[in-house]
């Protein structure tokens, strides 16, 4: 489908595939929720053809659909600096998420409040949206939805794994590259101490797809995939399995030769929900993986 998003409207052309779908069902096929379907007819903030829509219309090929995105105040105060964008398109933003930042905190500074500075400075009158969140300690890629009205619609692609998150870790340990590893073991909340996780069999499922990239001296360099997203996942599992992430303050061991906790998000593939085009974002250099080949 073509789609424009331009003064505060979102123009989506329709094509043969939606051809005999009501309004309402094309509607909920982005996951946009029954209470907001009905506000949309309800405001007359949906159109088809240029003409109020309701539910029932049945849609035909090269119908011309506008929803009305009004301003929202936002629901973060402002950072006094922005956070960095990698990537940014009409419907979304990828920003970097340095170490030591955490991503949601209504008090302190965190990457949502550095959104919020961003989207001021860029015009985007909306409620700041973050789709997932990263550990305080690793660094990377966020993607942020700049229509809350789609957020629906990524947190769907996001739980589905169609969108794709690549990591990479430098490890102690030993292995050989190109030496692969599924990790299945579940995962719980240590009871002994806070924000700590390890192996429980009564924990959640948690599946960790990892490979060796290279290694350099003494140190390993994984590429880890996650099918589930347990917090902390990857730290506990490599560490679990003889493989600590270096300067992990929990779970690994520590290095002067690196200078932050080695796990970087810093890949990321993310579907557009018109066009389905897949837009790959890679991060900022990262000097601590400088010295690995991936």
């Amino acid at each position: 489908m073509h789609y424009e998003y331009r003064y505060g409207r979102l123009l989506i052309d329709t094509e043969k595939d939606q051809e005999g779908m009501s309004l309402s069902d094309f509607l909920r096929s982005f996951h946009i929720s029954p209470k907001k379907r009905y506000e949309l007819f309800q405001n007359h903030d949906i159109t088809l053809n240029r003409k109020d829509a309701s539910g029932s219309d049945i849609l035909s090929d090269k119908d011309r659909i506008t929803i009305q995105i009004h301003s929202t105040p936002l629901d973060y105060t402002p950072s006094s600096r922005e956070c960095t964008v990698v990537y940014e398109d009409d419907l979304i933003y990828v920003a970097h998420k340095e170490p030591g930042l955490i991503v949601h905190d209504p008090e302190e500074e965190c990457l949502a409040s550095q959104a919020a500075a961003f989207q001021i400075a860029h015009g985007i009158e909306q409620p700041v949206r973050y789709i997932h969140r990263l550990d305080k300690e690793t660094t990377g890629l966020v993607l942020f939805v700049k229509i809350p009205l789609l957020q629906g619609w990524y947190d769907a692609m996001m739980e589905e794994k169609k969108i794709a998150r690549r990591y990479l870790a430098v490890t102690g340990g030993k292995g050989h590259k190109g030496q692969k590893f599924t990790y299945n073991q579940p995962i719980g909340k240590d009871r002994h101490a806070s924000n700590v996780y390890r192996f429980s069999p009564t924990g959640k499922t948690a599946l960790t797809r990892a490979v060796i990239l290279d290694r350099k001296k003494d140190y390993l360099l994984f590429r880890c995939d996650l099918e589930t997203g347990r917090t902390h996942q990857i730290r506990v599992h490599l560490s679990g399995n003889r493989h600590p992430i270096i300067n992990d303050p929990i779970y690994g061991v520590a290095s002067t030769e690196f200078k932050e906790m080695c796990l970087w998000a810093d890949t990321m593939s993310v579907p557009n929900p018109f066009t389905e085009e897949i837009i790959t974002v890679k991060d900022l250099p990262n000097p601590d993986f400088d010295r690995f080949e991936y």
